[in-house]
């Protein structure tokens, strides 16, 4: 049986193959990607041998170049984002910084989701708590936004412009559990003008080809659910 990785393990001790380790930095460092700053991921994981996993994430933190959103939209590997696009990036994470979320110029891998992923979590708190997540894919972005307790928001949602509501009530992100498990807690119910709706957390409430002529909307949604949070 394979030796369970911790903060613990100290790397090079134990025969671990490089993706298990790459597995466990990716999920304990968001947007871990080590080629951007530190070199081919194999190289970087060699400097670290003998120290344990909690070390060198602290040794990655320490060596992460800061910049801003600004001057990473300038890489070479976000070309293959459209200058429409980037303006919403920018523009996006310029007016969610006054809501109090902020990516701290970080744009990482992005996972299952696409190429590469912008997360805005709270300022100052160690929670982490995200209130948005941007894709960015090769044919375009998608903004993600997070929310719980829908049915405490069902009269705004039913008032909101049609892109809004769209989200909430289409069936993109259905849940379909089969068998369905009945405390999935996966599964956003709520109800909107009386239809009973059931999503999967893990693709709902997401704004396909944003624009900057929408940000207005999806902010003032922000606020309505974040309350005091985000204003």
């Amino acid at each position: 049986m394979a030796e369970k990785l911790t903060e613990n393990t100290i790397i090079g001790e134990a025969a671990v193959s490089p993706e298990r380790y790459r597995t466990f930095f990716r999920k304990a460092i968001e947007g871990f990607s080590p080629e951007v700053h530190c070199g081919e991921f194999k190289y970087w994981l060699s400097l670290n041998n003998g120290k344990t996993i909690k070390e060198a994430i602290t040794s990655y933190r320490l060596s992460e170049p800061q910049k801003s959103i600004e001057e990473r939209l300038t890489e070479e590997r976000f070309s293959i984002i459209s200058e429409p696009d980037k303006a919403f990036i920018l523009a996006f994470s310029k007016n969610i910084s006054e809501l109090n979320y902020d990516c701290g110029g970080h744009i990482g891998w992005g996972a299952c989701w696409g190429r590469y992923m912008v997360i805005y979590s709270k300022l100052g708190t160690k929670s982490k708590q995200v209130a948005a997540r941007i894709f960015i894919r090769d044919d375009g972005i998608v903004l993600r936004l997070f929310f719980n307790n829908v049915d405490k928001h069902t009269q705004y949602i039913e008032n909101a412009p049609e892109h809004i509501k769209s989200v909430f009530i289409g069936t993109h992100g259905d849940c379909n559990c089969s068998p369905k498990k009945e405390n999935c807690k996966m599964r956003k119910t709520y109800a909107i003008n009386g239809k009973q709706i059931e999503k999967c957390s893990g693709v709902v409430f997401e704004f396909h080809q944003p624009d900057i002529m929408k940000l207005p909307d999806y902010l003032r949604l922000l606020r309505e659910f974040y309350g005091r949070a985000a204003k």
